[in-house]
């Protein structure tokens, strides 16, 4: 969603859109769980201005699933988001590093993990592309370890069975190797 910043007025500008499922799939591309949309990825947002910043409102939850990290199941998976970013003009944020000096005002440039500048994000001209921001806080906001529930006992590590729905029977208990030395003495 690209938004010009003439736009907003006094008041606000309120806008909602529709990530396809497509755009969400490519959102996510790349995270260890293998997430997928389930859904479309609905964002309500509002913008105002603040003398030259853009402050930016934004929530939605992500419909997802992915493999459970035990077992192997698809697992449903809703992502809420809901943030706020303060979008500055870059010349703003020029400024306020030449009035730092030093390596902090380089670091702030080229990107900061400083506590102040972590909800801003800079920008040029009169059009803000929003979709970057919700892709960020999308991939912040994702659960790394998704499960099919708590109490999930995985697979076997001996015949690859499902837990959940049935016992094995394989002997699972892997011996210690630095004490399999032991097992070669003899018992009195």
């Amino acid at each position: 969603m690209r938004v010009n910043i003439d736009e907003i007025k006094e008041g606000g500008l309120d806008r909602a859109w529709d990530l396809p499922r497509e755009t969400v799939d490519e959102m996510v591309q790349g995270d260890p769980a293998a997430y997928r949309a389930r859904a479309p990825l609905h964002v309500e947002a509002r913008l105002r201005m603040v003398e030259q910043r853009v402050l930016f409102d934004a929530e939605g939850t992500a419909a997802l699933s992915a493999p459970c990290g035990r077992c192997l199941v698809s697992v449903d998976v809703d992502v809420p988001l809901d943030f706020e970013l303060i979008y500055v003009p870059e010349d703003e944020e020029e400024e306020q590093t030449a009035e730092h000096g030093g390596e902090h005002a380089a670091a702030r440039v080229a990107g900061s993990f400083a506590a102040e500048a972590a909800d801003e994000e800079t920008y040029t001209g009169k059009v803000l592309d929003l979709d970057p921001a919700v892709r960020e806080q999308l991939l912040l906001a994702l659960p790394r370890y998704p499960v099919c529930q708590e109490s999930c006992k995985g697979l076997c590590s001996v015949c690859g069975a499902n837990l959940n729905e049935r016992d094995c029977g394989c002997d699972r208990h892997v011996p210690d190797p630095r004490w399999a030395g032991l097992e070669k003495l003899k018992k009195k």
